[in-house]
Order: structure tokens, then C-alpha cells, then sequence
């Protein structure tokens, strides 16, 4: 009797079960595909999404005024119409797939985009999308870097790097001041952001070419004449700063281990200085930012300190200065 019950009991619940999973909805189901656009190609979701050939483009035009193209391409598939916006840029607006867009100032601009067709739109505007800023080439001539008082050009050595980066050093054989400055007209009137990189290194030995010249002397001691060869050394006047394998032999002078502190690089903004430091870096290029003051013109110097001399006329406290990746940004913040 009790195991008919349970059996009844099992039979129901199976009954129960089967029942509800008859009436719950299947756990996919293929959705219905509306007729609304039936035949037509471009069924389906869009995004507005472009590629740009690049976002921040470099100048070395000095005038605030440069001539930059961008080329924007509008990438989704699928799209009947495209609208772009480019704010502060020429043209300010296209119809194409592909635009080149030119700008002719420094400053970040906004990029906008617009994509439809007949079952979907989307539209995306991206701020400070593109950085136009100036970047030096670090090249002298009558608009662009120049040399005054006793420094003269052959004072400042350009350099090109593996990776095509330009930067100038100062050798530290160069005893005068050395001195550069570049004039910078039309750019933003404020908000504007200094950037560079500076190297100072102690040169421990330097070597002088040297000039030998043999000599003997002799005397007669008891009839007996006896005769002694030696060599003279004097060091090239005016000094001439050689490499140590040089020949004849060069003489050697040894820097001090420690160099006081005075100024050795100074950057000078309309020849006042903003910026100084007396640091030896060791090897390591040293990263430098400023907020510039608010002129759209203005002048940038940079120099380098007179070397002093020891007692025989040496270089006292040797040193070379490097100085790279100069560029002047807007700052939107």
C-alpha cells in the first residue's frame, strides 16, 4: 500500500514538471527578421569609425603659422552618407569617404563624424582629437638658430641619431661663452608648454698636443767627455685640445673629481633667464618643462658657460652639452 503512494506521488510530479517545461520559452530563439527593409543592402548596425594618417603632427616652422595635413578616412562599412566636421581646419566639413584636412596653426582641433544609412546612424566627436606643435631641427641660418657675441657657428656640432632625432652639442674643448638664439613669431598668445632634453657630462682627462725635441748636453770629467741625451716636451701654444692615441704622445691632465656649483646651462626667454642649472647629469639625458610667459613672440636663447683655466692655461673643469627634443606644445588643460 505504501509503495503504490509513493509510486502515485513520483507520477504526478513527473506529469507537474513535464507540463510546466511545455509552457516555458525555449532558451533561443531565432528572432524574426523584419520585412521593413527587405532587398536592401545595408541591413544592420553602423559605427562611426575613421582612421587619421596621424594625431599629433610636428612643425619646425618657427612663424606660429604652418601649413600640416592630416588625411582622416571614415572606416565603417555599410554607409550610405558621411558627414565630417573639422573645426579650425581646411575644408571645415566633407561629404567623402577620404579628406585631407589642412591646418595652419599650432593648437589641438576637435574632429567630428557623422555615418548613416537607411536602418541605422551613429555620429562621434572626439576632442582634441589632432596636436599641431613645433619641433626644432636644431638648424642655424638667417631664420632659424643664430650665434652671438664671441660664440661662433662651429661652437655648436649637429647631431642625427640612429632613430633620425636632431640635436646640437657644445664639445668641451669650446673655452668662450657659447650662445644661441632663435625667434618664434604668431604663436598662441598663452597656454603654451616648453619641452626639452639636456645632457651635461665631465670630461675626467683631457690630452694636449705636445712637441718633443731631443737634446744632449756634455762635460769632461779627468779627460773623459761624457754625453747625456734627453727630450723636450712643450705644449702646443695656443693650446690645441687632441684624442689621447694622438702622436706624438700628449700630455695629460687630470679634471677634479668634484665641480663647483655655478652655472653652466642657461635657456633665456626674451634674454631673461628662465631656466638654469650647474649639475653634471652623468650621462643621462635630464627632461625640462616650462610654462612659457603669454607673447605670441618672442626669443629663446640658450647658453653655455665660459670654461675657466688653470694656472698652465688648461680647460679647469671640462664638460660637453647636449641638448635634444626641443618642442613648444599648447597646453588645453
Amino acid at each position: 500500500m505504501q509503495s503504490k503512494r509513493v509510486k502515485g506521488i513520483i507520477y504526478v510530479f513527473l506529469c507537474l514538471l513535464q507540463f510546466t517545461e511545455s509552457c516555458s520559452a525555449p532558451v533561443f530563439e531565432t528572432p524574426k527578421k523584419s520585412d521593413q527593409f527587405a532587398g536592401w543592402e545595408n541591413e544592420g548596425k553602423i559605427n562611426a569609425s575613421f582612421i587619421a594618417s596621424g594625431r599629433s603632427v610636428a612643425s619646425t616652422s618657427n612663424t606660429g603659422s604652418p601649413s600640416l595635413s592630416v588625411s582622416y578616412i571614415a572606416t565603417a562599412p555599410n554607409v550610405d552618407s558621411v558627414l565630417w566636421q573639422f573645426p579650425g581646419g581646411n575644408p571645415s566639413s566633407s561629404t567623402l569617404v577620404q579628406q585631407d584636412v589642412t591646418y595652419s596653426n599650432f593648437g589641438t582641433y576637435d574632429v567630428g563624424l557623422r555615418v548613416s544609412n537607411l536602418d541605422d546612424n551613429d555620429y562621434r566627436f572626439l576632442e582634441n582629437y589632432v596636436r599641431l606643435y613645433y619641433k626644432d631641427d636644431w638648424s642655424f641660418g638667417a631664420d632659424s638658430w643664430s650665434v652671438t657675441g664671441t660664440t661662433a657657428v662651429t661652437d655648436f656640432v649637429p647631431f642625427v641619431d640612429a632613430n633620425g632625432s636632431s640635436w646640437i652639442y657644445v664639445p668641451h674643448t669650446i673655452e668662450n661663452e657659447a650662445k644661441c638664439v632663435k625667434s618664434f613669431t604668431g604663436f598662441p598668445s598663452n597656454k603654451l608648454d616648453l619641452e626639452f632634453e639636456y645632457k651635461l657630462d665631465r670630461i675626467p682627462e683631457l690630452y694636449l698636443a705636445t712637441t718633443y725635441q731631443v737634446s744632449s748636453s756634455s762635460i769632461t770629467v779627468s779627460g773623459t767627455t761624457q754625453t747625456t741625451t734627453f727630450t723636450l716636451s712643450n705644449i702646443v701654444s695656443p693650446t690645441q685640445y687632441v684624442e689621447a692615441n694622438s702622436t706624438p704622445t700628449p700630455t695629460k691632465f687630470t679634471s677634479p673629481t668634484t665641480y663647483p656649483g655655478q652655472r653652466r646651462l642657461t635657456l633665456n626667454y626674451n634674454n631673461i633667464p628662465i631656466w638654469t642649472t650647474s649639475r653634471m647629469t652623468e650621462g643621462t639625458f635630464r627632461r625640462v618643462k616650462l610654462s612659457l610667459p603669454s607673447l605670441a613672440n618672442f626669443n629663446l636663447s640658450y647658453v653655455i658657460s665660459a670654461n675657466s683655466k688653470n694656472s698652465s692655461g688648461v680647460i679647469e673643469y671640462p664638460f660637453q652639452t647636449d641638448i635634444r627634443n626641443m618642442t613648444i606644445k599648447f597646453n588645453n588643460k
